[in-house]
């Protein structure tokens, strides 16, 4: 069964974005250079899935034995885009009604989330599935958000490998160390490990050599095991699906405050705890600065953490 949407007309696309992406912790956009933001046919297929898998009526199937649904294909030309979701629905609820609904709120959700044009939704239920639960129950199906981008970790398992070592040395050493000043007896290392002509002897490096190694030890074991951290900043909604980078906030903030009459120049300095904003304009310094706030603060609306923002003025 498959239901369609043509009705497409009149849905706001998504405004030009300033694309002037810097490497580094800091981006910095120009409102002077317009491009335009691509979002991946993956990310909109991922969008409509989740959406799909929400409704009440709709069953979750894993692809184990089979198929998996919903399972959604997108096909993105511009600022419009055309999907279709394949959905397993619950026995004994009406499929026209289920189809209608999952059309409707994945054209909603992919409209709010990415800013496209929905020109067209089919929705194909390919499978009935018998539930234990009387005709017309919800299924139980609790969203799930995605995963947070994260930066890689600061030590790898190489890292882990190479402390474990320095402090095994360091502790050597400091064995060593307190032999040759009488507080531990017997030999540390067996000569004979290294031969019988080798004889080992304490010197007066050992004693910082090993505090330093274990010192150095201990801190990248630490660092290992930190937990890594946060480098997106999540667009909250019903799930958190949507990520941005600070270059994207830089971009949304610099294409809002571009927006403004009176401004003519605009630069953006993103962080992921305050943004700074430089703005030209031949104004009223006052309204501007007003106007240039409520649009960056629109712009930017549903972000967490919230960036602080600041704005500075500079008369054309």
């Amino acid at each position: 069964m498959v239901v369609a949407d043509d009705g497409g007309a009149g849905v706001p696309t998504a405004a030009p974005a300033v694309s002037t992406p810097a490497p580094g912790p800091s981006s910095v956009v120009h409102g002077g250079d317009r491009g335009r933001l691509e979002i991946a046919q993956r990310a909109v297929e991922r969008i409509a899935e989740i959406t799909a898998r929400n409704h009440g009526a709709v069953v979750r199937r894993d692809a184990v034995l089979g198929r998996g649904l919903p399972k959604a294909r997108a096909v993105i030309a511009g600022q419009r885009v055309r999907i279709e979701v394949q959905v397993a629905a619950a026995f004994g609820v009406p499929l026209n009604e289920v189809a209608a609904e999952v059309r409707r709120n994945v054209a909603a959700d992919v409209e709010r989330f990415t800013g496209l044009g929905v020109d067209r939704v089919d929705v194909d239920l390919s499978a009935v599935e018998s539930l234990d639960r009387s005709p017309g129950q919800a299924v139980d199906t609790p969203p799930s958000a995605a995963k947070a981008p994260a930066a890689a970790p600061a030590v790898a398992y190489v890292g882990v490998v190479v402390a474990l070592a320095l402090i095994g040395l360091g502790a050597v050493g400091t064995a060593e160390m307190l032999r040759s000043v009488g507080l531990l007896d017997g030999e540390v290392i067996p000569g004979s490990w290294f031969g019988r002509s080798v004889v080992l002897r304490p010197e007066s490096w050992m004693r910082p050599v090993g505090i330093a190694t274990v010192a150095i030890g201990l801190m990248l074991l630490a660092l290992a095991v930190k937990p890594r951290r946060r480098t997106h900043l999540a667009v909250q909604g019903p799930d958190t699906i949507v990520w941005l980078r600070t270059a994207d906030t830089a971009r949304l903030a610099a294409d809002g405050a571009g927006r403004v009459d009176s401004v003519t120049a605009t630069s953006v300095v993103a962080k992921r705890k305050r943004l700074r904003a430089r703005v030209t304009t031949f104004g009223d310094p006052d309204r501007v600065t007003d106007d240039v706030s409520a649009a960056i603060d629109g712009r930017l609306a549903g972000i967490d953490p919230r960036p602080r923002v600041r704005i500075d003025l500079r008369e054309d």
